[in-house]
């Protein structure tokens, strides 16, 4: 199964890393939505099959659930601010009419890049950078105040379309199709002969294609997508026999199994939530 990594307590946190690790980050995925302000080193980020090569001060924006890992090229220095940003985190601006929700919905990439004539995005997102140096009680207030700030400016130049995104580089199409395809379709009937009909390959072609590029089995990505799906379901109060359908599984006993393996807990206790120590990506 894909792994789950960094859980979220709160509605937002804030990273900084810098490190010259020669390391390989796994496929993961993220049950909150994840925003990466990218500041030096030589990285290509990968997200559900798409690949973007990076440049300093973009902006990668990753949706709860989506699959993504970057890929160090060397031992350059790799700089970079995350952030962990919970579902509740969005709602409690729209309720002040700042509606933030749109940088992750209304995505034509998952890159986003303004150049440094636009000003605000960018220059925000200096002083952000800049926040890190400093050593007053009330930093981190000061690091939150920023971000907030760079999350409107951003959120406005999608709306006005002031903002460029960035092209996915070469990757494999074959692979980014099937992972389109199983996205659109998670709730109906998925197997690995259904899928290797549809895309005009042998099954064992297929299997063998999808864990070379990805490192995970076709059949665990399937299943971790309709689990996502149940969990966004049963945030709604949708009844769990419902939701078991609904995302995709054929009866409930394989749901309840495939839930409780992942998540540590029965379905009708939810979710277990702890606090990691914070990323490496």
């Amino acid at each position: 199964m894909y792994e789950k990594t960094g859980y979220l307590d709160t509605q937002l946190k804030l990273f900084y890393l810098s490190d010259t690790m020669n390391w390989e980050c796994p496929y993961h995925y993220h049950d909150f939505d994840k925003l990466t302000i990218f500041l030096q080193g030589r990285v290509t980020y990968e997200i559900e099959g798409q690949s973007y090569l990076l440049q300093p001060y973009d902006i990668v924006v990753v949706p709860a659930g989506q699959m993504h890992r970057p890929i160090i090229s060397d031992t350059s220095v790799y700089e970079r601010i995350i952030a962990y940003i919970a579902p509740s985190f969005f709602d409690i601006y729209k309720q002040r009419h700042c509606d933030l929700s749109g940088i992750f919905t209304q995505l034509s990439s998952h890159v986003l890049r303004q150049s440094q004539e636009a000003g605000n995005v960018y220059g925000t997102a200096c002083r952000l950078r800049q926040a890190w140096a400093e050593t007053d009680e009330d930093v981190s207030l000061l690091q939150e105040t920023l971000f907030l700030e760079l999350m409107i400016y951003l959120a406005k130049a999608i709306r006005k379309k002031n903002v460029d995104y960035v092209k996915t580089g070469s990757h494999n199409v074959k692979i980014q199709q099937i992972m389109h395809y199983i996205n659109d379709h998670i709730a109906q009937p998925l197997s690995v002969p259904l899928l290797a009909r549809q895309f005009y390959v042998s099954p064992d072609y297929l299997m063998h294609l999808f864990k070379g590029e990805t490192g995970y089995s076709l059949g665990n990505y399937i299943t971790t997508k309709r689990l996502l799906a149940a969990r966004t379901l049963m945030e709604k109060d949708i009844p769990l026999t419902t939701v078991c359908y609904d995302s995709g599984f054929k009866n409930y006993s394989t749901f309840y199994r495939a839930w409780k393996k992942f998540y540590g807990v029965s379905p009708k206790k939810g979710i277990s939530n702890t606090l990691s120590e914070g990323p490496i990506e």
